[in-house]
């Protein structure tokens, strides 16, 4: 953050009488907590951008960290007197002050790095008591920042530019600020633009870049599935010939004196069908005529063998790819990507069927999220008076809205469940998207056709913006 917001945010918020509690710590973010407050100091030292605020906001698990214990001890009930920023580049130091078990004053400083690359956070009195970065020559050969040492702030050839900051500030789409706004969200104050900064925008580019990073790892994994259940029909296909091999074998065996070594095939007489036809039977050059024989027995006996078990696998891989394709569902509707260390520990808990919204005592909205559930959806779950949407060109999933009462459908739910169908299909990020709607008594799967395929009729048609599920509900709440 450039030096003059620093400033601006120091300045306002100099003087403090805040008694400190607590330092914690979740991955690159820091909170410092206060006695008798539910507001703390965030600081945020994230390689991007750095800066620090005052906050209520309860989404990030922060943690106790044992590296932390030694601020704790030497700021436990110190008091938070004031809060400066050095002339010469982008450093806040938190000024305490404390009383020992002998009456004697004792200053403490809390020194703010927010210098991206050199970001960090140092305990001082007088000299350095502990950091959280700790900075040796074999690091870095202009200073040591080491417990025991005096200060040297680093090197930067930062100029300070004196600026003033022209409020009121609104927050642009690349996180910079734009001075004399107009916009509609603007801020007068630094804290709360800062706020506004990292939740609002720092947070969530954050928690969206994890959340397709999530999605991809999970999308190899279904791709992976799908490549191992086509190699598993290959080999059931081939399992299904277990009587052709044991009639090579036993074709063999009759004419076991009319096999000459050194060959690659020899054609027979095939008595095991009708008019005796001629069949070629390959052989192994480097194997003799017994081995040969053996080969298409083994055979035989390994198809017998396999072809249960294969029939087992592709019926287990695919349903390991439906609770995938739920997973990639439930990972596009969550909020926070944030994980602490008894959330890791935790089980993994099978996802439930369908997604459900419920509307009130007349309608309900289902959400198929796998080709096996959308056709549980329109052939099982569905009653002829309910409504069935779905993408017209797209592919998507079946949205089902149950009309428990046999009403009318209200245009408000019609446009609703037009643009969840519009959502869940591959036009999510399109606008104008074409969805399709009739009841379901119009709706037919075709005997044999592949999951979720369908064909309907006396269908209508209504061009609308994707909605989320999420979104969908806090439309529905308000």
């Amino acid at each position: 953050m450039k030096f003059k917001y620093l400033e601006k945010w120091a300045t306002e918020n100099s003087k403090q009488n805040l008694i400190f509690d607590e330092i914690f710590k979740f991955e690159d973010q820091y909170k410092i907590k206060f006695r008798n407050r539910k507001e703390y100091l965030q600081i945020n030292l994230s390689s991007q951008d750095c800066f620090c605020f005052f906050t209520k906001n309860n989404l990030i698990p922060f943690e106790k960290k044992s590296n932390l214990e030694i601020i704790n001890q030497h700021l436990h009930m110190a008091k938070l007197s004031e809060i400066i920023i050095l002339s010469d580049d982008r450093i806040i130091e938190l000024l305490f002050t404390k009383i020992d078990i002998y009456n004697k004053k004792l200053n403490y400083e809390m020194i703010l790095e927010l210098i991206p690359r050199f970001q960090n956070i140092i305990l001082a009195k007088g000299k350095i008591i502990d950091c959280i970065k700790k900075i040796s020559f074999a690091e870095n050969r202009q200073r040591q920042i080491l417990p025991g040492l005096a200060y040297i702030a680093p090197d930067t050839n930062f100029k300070v530019m004196k600026e003033n900051v022209r409020f009121p500030i609104s927050i642009s789409a690349k996180n910079n600020f734009e001075e004399n706004s107009k916009e509609e969200k603007r801020f007068s104050e630094m804290n709360s633009l800062s706020e506004e900064l990292y939740y609002q925008h720092i947070f969530l580019q954050r928690n969206e870049k994890i959340k397709r990073q999530k999605i991809k790892v999970v999308e190899q994994k279904i791709k992976k599935k799908r490549k191992k259940v086509e190699r598993l029909k290959l080999e059931f296909k081939d399992s299904m010939k277990i009587e052709k091999w044991l009639h090579f074998a036993e074709l063999l065996k009759a004419n076991f004196s009319k096999i000459k070594s050194g060959v690659a095939e020899i054609e027979l007489k095939n008595y095991y069908e009708n008019g005796f036809p001629t069949v070629k039977i390959l052989l192994d050059k480097e194997k003799n005529s017994q081995e040969n024989i053996e080969y298409y027995f083994k055979k035989h006996r390994k198809s017998k063998a396999g072809k249960k078990k294969i029939a087992k696998q592709i019926i287990v891989t695919r349903k390991e790819i439906e609770e995938l394709e739920k997973e990639v569902f439930e990972l596009e509707e969550k909020e926070i990507f944030l994980e602490n260390k008894r959330e890791k520990r935790q089980k993994f808990k099978k996802i439930s069927k369908y997604k459900k919204i419920l509307i009130d005592s007349s309608w309900e909205i289902y959400i198929g999220r796998t080709a096996k559930e959308n056709d549980e959806l329109t052939t099982k779950l569905a009653k002829n008076h309910d409504w069935w949407f779905h993408t017209r060109i797209f592919r998507g999933t079946h949205i089902l809205l149950r009309n428990l009462n046999k009403n009318e459908l209200p245009d408000k739910l019609k446009l609703l469940c037009c643009r969840l169908a519009a959502y869940y299909s591959k036009a999510k990020k399109s606008s104008n998207v074409p969805v399709d709607y009739t009841q379901i008594r119009y709706v037919c799967k075709p005997r044999k056709s592949v999951p979720g395929f369908v064909t309907y009729k006396n269908q209508k048609t209504l061009y609308v913006e994707p909605l989320s599920m999420r979104d969908a509900v806090k439309t529905i709440n308000n």
